[in-house]
């Protein structure tokens, strides 16, 4: 028997709140003829007396009398999953927020990769609800979102309370947008995929360099300050200076000595470059163009491919038992020069899915595993329960791997040229492990 009920309304049903079970669903439910119980699907909350009647109906069909279907606000016809049952209790279909832009709400239906998740979410019994973050009234508990109605396949929208579990994929990484985070605590019991909005490169640093078996996995990094660019340019041939929130390669500088002079460098396809004769007017110039909240960090000779320097995104989620797996490993293949490695700066991207030969000689799937969880575990350790971590690792010339960064937002475009298989369960992981969130959250009652 399958974890998947759908609703239907018992048309002989009487004006009671009932819920109408058939021989084979009593003995597995374990309920009692005129039994009162506790019925959730979604948002809502019924209490429903148990009856039972001898209609030979599909097991995975649910019958709620007229008047008890009828207060069903939030269901839209599709299955649910069975989140909970006990015995006096059945609760289906959690509800998942996914957080998108709000000019990605304006366009809705025209985006694949949503309408895609979308899909996968009824498939698994999943009520799925995409709103803006900033669009939630915290004190209300209450937000304006968007659905797929699975009986029209088409998009609608309603005010909702806000969900059970909230898979945040839609705001830009930011010191403000983390603070925001912490201080919401206005509702309780809501669960995130993963409960630290933002990993700013500093926080990165120093949750993996706090455990002794993770400790030599980052680059030697510092908060940027004049003292700390003066000490690096010592020690080191050449250093990176990255904004603490830059993505998609933005605000990453490289830092050279060439004779009397500080060569300044960023770009990928294209290469931008600075002279300077002291490392203070160099310092100054990082400050205004770029920002305060910057670091400074040793520069990794990466591994090539050819005469292509390159380094890795290794995506890691949880499953639907809150186990991590590497769900796929994006080579990111730079041009001779360049200073980032990003897609977005013309790199090539090579996808390979687990278990698939990789490029390199000195890589293996177990090294990239075991290295990336006992990474994962400890942003886990300094930062709070994750479910989806984008690791931008590097590999050096000896066949050292390195963190270079953590992201709590990968972008999923870069797995679109994925095979369809592979996509489908990257889209899927999220939902499987909000399913175990509530699961866990219930069972712990």
């Amino acid at each position: 028997m399958s974890n998947l009920y759908t609703l239907n309304i018992y048309i002989k049903g009487s004006e009671k709140k009932q819920l109408i079970l058939n021989k084979y669903q009593m003995d597995v439910f374990a309920f009692d003829l005129g039994q009162r119980i506790t019925l959730r699907v979604g948002f809502d909350e019924l209490n429903v007396e148990v009856v039972e009647v001898s209609d030979d109906s599909q097991n995975n069909n649910l019958y709620l009398s007229k008047s008890a279907f009828s207060d069903l606000t939030h269901y839209h016809g599709g299955p649910l999953w069975l989140a909970f049952l006990s015995k006096d209790k059945v609760i289906l279909g959690p509800t998942l927020g996914l957080t998108v832009y709000k000019r990605t709400l304006k366009r809705i239906g025209e985006v694949q990769r949503i309408e895609k998740q979308a899909k996968l979410a009824l498939e698994k019994g999943i009520l799925l609800y995409c709103f803006s973050l900033r669009s939630v009234d915290w004190a209300s508990n209450r937000v304006y979102a968007h659905y797929l109605c699975p009986r029209k396949n088409k998009w609608k929208s309603k005010q909702i309370p806000v969900p059970q579990v909230i898979y945040d994929r839609g705001s830009n990484p930011s010191s403000k947008n983390v603070e925001g985070y912490i201080n919401r605590g206005k509702v309780d019991n809501i669960q995130w995929i993963n409960t630290t909005r933002t990993f700013n490169k500093w926080d990165t640093y120093q949750a993996i360099k706090k455990f002794e078996e993770t400790a030599e996995f980052m680059p030697n990094t510092e908060l940027l300050t004049l003292t700390n660019l003066k000490k690096f340019m010592r020690k080191y041939e050449t250093c990176y200076i990255k904004h603490n929130y830059s993505y998609f390669g933005r605000k990453v500088f490289r830092i050279e000595t060439s004779g009397r002079w500080y060569l300044l460098k960023t770009g990928g396809s294209v290469i931008k470059s600075w002279k300077f004769t002291s490392l203070k007017a160099l310092y100054s110039f990082l400050h205004k163009n770029i920002g305060r909240d910057l670091i400074i960090q040793q520069q990794i000779y990466l591994a090539k491919r050819g005469e292509a320097p390159f380094d890795m995104r290794i995506l890691v989620q949880k499953n639907s038992i809150g186990k991590w797996t590497v769900s796929g490993v994006n080579f990111r293949i730079a041009k001779p020069g360049a200073i980032v490695t990003n897609f977005a700066a013309g790199s090539k991207d090579i996808f390979i899915r687990p278990g698939d030969s990789l490029i390199h000689p000195k890589l293996s799937w177990e090294n990239l595993e075991e290295f990336t969880f006992k990474a994962a575990h400890a942003m886990e350790n300094h930062m709070g329960s994750l479910g989806e971590i984008g690791f931008d690792v590097a590999l050096d010339r000896e066949g050292k791997l390195w963190v270079i960064e953590a992201n709590s937002r990968p972008n999923y475009a870069a797995y679109r040229e994925a095979p369809e298989d592979v996509y489908k369960q990257i889209l899927g992981l999220p939902l499987d492990y909000a399913k175990y969130l509530v699961k866990m959250r219930y069972d712990g009652q």
